[in-house]
């Protein structure tokens, strides 16, 4: 991954006195799949509507293969495939019709590129039924293929996996996978459901009351969560128990949701957690730490707004 497709530069919103995007700056390279993370209302969503054109910038601005969205919107959106929300679609139309109209829309001649975008998701089997047979899946893979009629070098999604079942989420997964990394496309997709975005994603982006507080690989955030502590001891008042570990045993641990993280032997562990039960504090669990993205998200989230806790 090498090539800058997007390029965000201090992107900002405004609604009267009220920053729902400030100072936003990350990019996105050709194959990557950058998750932009961030609980309903952070910002995610105004970030890409900026991107799409559909409402205006305030400050900054953003280069979709090297064209700004605010001089060169026309320029830089022929690179862009999109998919704001639900996909609508002519439902007594088969896909292949509803294709075809949309291909005529953005004057896209080479039936060869319809084709292609639907052998791509896989509705090559079922392209030529009416929409309304499709499954909620089937209607996003349809999505999708029109997002690639002009062939894009950036894939914009906003929650592309709301209302999807564990299997079809699981479908759209291995899509954009597909999508990232055979096909080399750029993928900006926005999402609150945690879980998936941690088998998903290369790149995370945390976004918070719309300030961008961490943006890293997935790997590295991963491995800055678990270098604080190789053990974790789950419990009702984590930041009472951190105070007691650090004090009482001298040992460095982090805050991570409601659990503690550190490093100790099997030995120190067992009084630990004995001596935390005489103090009143219920443990849960204990245990080899294995970060999850809920875990990181927390973390970075509850760090941004309350400093780094206990250091």
């Amino acid at each position: 991954m090498s090539n800058v497709v997007l390029d965000i530069q201090g992107l900002t919103k405004i609604y009267g006195e009220r920053k729902a995007v400030n100072n936003v700056s990350f990019v996105v390279r050709s194959g990557e799949i950058f998750g932009f993370l961030g609980a309903n209302g952070a910002g995610k969503s105004t970030t890409i509507k900026m991107l799409t054109g559909l409402t205006t910038v305030t400050s900054g601005d953003a280069f979709i293969n090297g064209y700004s969205i605010k001089f060169k919107f026309e320029d830089a959106m022929e690179s862009v495939g999109s998919i704001v929300e639900m996909p609508e679609f002519y439902t007594y139309l088969t896909g292949y019709q509803n294709l075809k109209y949309f291909a005529k829309l953005s004057d896209i001649k080479d039936k060869s590129q319809i084709d292609h975008a639907v052998s791509i998701v896989g509705l090559s089997n079922r392209i030529h039924e009416k929409v309304s047979k499709y499954s909620l899946g089937m209607k996003q893979r349809l999505g999708v293929a029109q997002a690639l009629l002009n062939k894009p070098k950036l894939l914009i999604l906003d929650e592309p996996t709301n209302g999807l079942d564990a299997n079809g989420i699981r479908e759209f997964r291995m899509l954009l996978k597909d999508l990232a990394h055979k096909e080399g496309i750029a993928i900006l997709i926005s999402s609150h459901i945690l879980g998936e975005m941690q088998n998903l994603c290369d790149t995370i982006g945390i976004i918070d009351n719309g300030i961008l507080l961490e943006t890293n690989r997935m790997s590295t955030i991963k491995e800055n969560i678990t270098e604080h502590g190789s053990q974790f001891i789950k419990c009702n008042a984590p930041n009472f128990a951190g105070k007691i570990i650090e004090e009482e045993y001298n040992l460095q641990v982090k805050i991570c949701n409601n659990k503690v993280l550190f490093t100790a032997d099997e030995n120190t562990i067992a009084k630990i957690i004995i001596d935390l039960t005489k103090r009143n504090i219920s443990v849960f669990g204990a245990g080899e730490v294995d970060a999850s993205l809920e875990d990181i998200f927390l973390t970075v989230v509850n760090d941004g707004k309350t400093g780094t806790g206990i250091n």
